[in-house]
């Protein structure tokens, strides 16, 4: 009798905490940012039980000092100007309870994960602020973290629920990739096994045979290079063309991928 009253004390009492943690909880910003591609950052409204993925616009700021000589525009410049520059992409939705509270979940669990103190010189940068109702922020980093780490899986797994949350968001999904790049470098993506259609990330060409030889049979297959950035002479044409006979491309308008221009 007196381990069953004990028992109860000790879920009321993490229960009470766990109910005070999360009512005192505004909020989490999730920075992604890759060396080089673009990042991206997730917002989780505790409050409206929203979340905001947030794509930065892609320029840069010189001041023209020759045509030979440039430097960075300096602070007062650009602060005049601060409001007339390109804003980043932003789409807000309110997500399933479900995909709501395992977003929210994994945020908590990174942001009691010690935080990095040396960046590398280049890979991936995430930053985590956690946010109160109160408003204080309490702020944590990770450098390049491994994949198969406690930061690493926790990461991976934002990822997947954003990507899911979102599944419907092409530029959302773009970005999402671009930082999975670096924790478990995907080949492809299976969009679509009838019809077949393939979203390739990646041109491994040690690897991509035996990555090919994985997918389903078909006289016809779709290949998406949206998200690829290589020219496809190089391996990925001629090791898709030895199982397939038909090849439909789905392309960026603004790249050729080694097509005849």
């Amino acid at each position: 009798m007196r381990n069953i009253i004990f028992t109860l004390i000790l879920i009321n009492l993490f229960s009470s905490c766990s109910s005070k943690e999360d009512s005192e909880l505004g909020g989490f910003v999730f920075y992604s940012y890759p060396s080089f591609y673009s990042g991206f950052k997730i917002e989780l409204n505790n409050n409206t039980k929203k979340v905001t993925v947030l794509i930065p616009y892609e320029y840069s700021l010189a001041d023209s000092i020759s045509p030979k000589t440039w430097k960075f525009i300096d602070s007062t410049n650009l602060a005049s100007i601060k409001k007339l520059l390109p804003k980043d992409n932003k789409f807000e939705t309110k997500p399933t309870e479900l995909e709501f509270e395992k977003l929210k979940d994994e945020l908590q669990k990174l942001s009691k994960i010690k935080s990095h103190k040396i960046p590398p010189e280049d890979g991936i940068t995430i930053y985590l602020e956690t946010k109160s109702t109160k408003n204080k922020i309490s702020k944590s980093i990770f450098y390049s973290p491994n994949k198969l780490s406690e930061s690493g899986k926790i990461i991976s797994n934002v990822y997947s629920i954003t990507s899911s949350i979102y599944k419907e968001n092409t530029k959302v999904e773009d970005a999402i990739e671009n930082s999975q790049r670096y924790f478990n470098s995907p080949i492809f993506v299976l969009k679509s096994a009838n019809p077949l259609y393939v979203k390739f990330l990646d041109d491994n060409c040690d690897e991509l045979e035996n990555e090919i030889a994985k997918l389903p049979f078909s006289k016809t297959i779709f290949v998406d290079l949206t998200n690829f950035h290589k020219d496809k002479d190089k391996c990925l044409e001629k090791i898709i063309r030895k199982k397939y006979s038909k090849i439909k491309w789905i392309l960026k308008a603004n790249e050729n991928y080694g097509f005849a221009e």
